[in-house]
């Protein structure tokens, strides 16, 4: 696709939407319990929230938030939008509340117990019925993330849930507007971007901001932390960590598409990283025309030019 090509939605050139990012500044986010989060509430105290990227995890962030009001959602492919609206719709006719049915193995930690006192419980059920029957029909459809925080004024805090290489830029296009974010992990892809996130988050003290790493706020980790603070295990001096991410979930720097390589016998391809990597760009490498509703640009943003 051409540099100097606009996009079919939207009429913006890749060359101006990297211009217009860069300008920006590479700054960025990290949005607090009280504002992402809120069990019942007043009207006045509800909140207009926005979404980019509504597929996978922006879609369980999003309904996670149906208590509040949901008033526009982007994505670069509107067929996953729709599929989300339809899946909203389904859940909201499901029978019971978040969690029906489930049993817990062991009482609730102290920090669980504090946490609950200050965030009253939601059916996450009914928000989406609320969500599905009062504001569905209102909402309005974004393709670029952009022209959604240039035209929709009353958003108050944005979720952040696209391909990682577009967090920041978005993350930090919102806080330069006011608004509070809520970002999914990985918060950006080099150090470079944390220091200005940082930076960034310091400057805004009215901006409340939160990466999403939802594993560190179960009950599990509380009372693991309560543990430890009691001196449980004794004074902590060394800590050995092994892990298997991220070649065992979703590998890191894959290699631009391209054929494998002849078989050398003395040498096979062997599935360690760099193997694993080889055989991914391999299977990138062919005619993949790029599918019917996705805005090829916007999906790259930032990132270099990709047939």
């Amino acid at each position: 696709m051409s540099d100097q090509k606009d996009d079919r939605t939207t009429g913006i050139s890749r060359r101006k939407f990297v211009t217009t990012v860069a300008a920006t500044g590479a700054a960025f986010t990290i949005v607090p319990r009280h504002v992402l989060g809120r069990g019942l509430q007043a009207p006045s105290d509800t909140l207009n929230i926005a979404t980019v990227g509504i597929n996978g995890q922006g879609f369980v962030n999003t309904r996670n938030l149906m208590s509040e009001n949901i008033v526009a959602i982007c994505d670069v492919d509107y067929g996953l939008l729709d599929s989300a609206l339809a899946r909203a719709k389904a859940a909201a006719s499901a029978a019971g509340g978040a969690g029906a049915g489930q049993q817990r193995r062991r009482n609730p930690s102290k920090a669980q117990l504090e946490a609950n006192a200050k965030r009253p419980a939601t059916d996450v059920t009914a928000n989406t019925k609320k969500f599905v029957d009062q504001q569905m029909s209102k909402l309005t459809r974004y393709k670029d993330y952009r022209e959604m925080l240039d035209k929709q004024k009353d958003i108050d805090g944005v979720i952040v849930a696209t391909p990682d290489h577009m967090h920041a830029p978005i993350a930090l296009a919102a806080m330069d507007l006011g608004k509070h974010v809520y970002c999914q992990k990985p918060l950006c892809w080099s150090v470079h971007e944390a220091r200005q996130l940082a930076q960034k988050a310091k400057a805004n003290a009215k901006i409340v901001t939160q990466m999403g790493n939802q594993g560190h706020s179960t009950d599990g980790a509380r009372t693991g932390q309560e543990y430890l603070a009691a001196g449980a295990i004794g004074d902590i001096r060394e800590i050995h960590v092994w892990t298997n991410r991220p070649l065992g979930y979703w590998p890191q720097g894959i290699p631009r598409p391209a054929p494998l390589p002849p078989e050398n016998p003395q040498r096979p391809l062997r599935w360690n990283g760099a193997g694993v990597e080889a055989r991914l760009a391999a299977a990138l490498a062919g005619n993949f025309p790029v599918p019917d509703g996705l805005a090829w640009d916007l999906f790259l943003g930032v990132a270099p030019e990709v047939e």
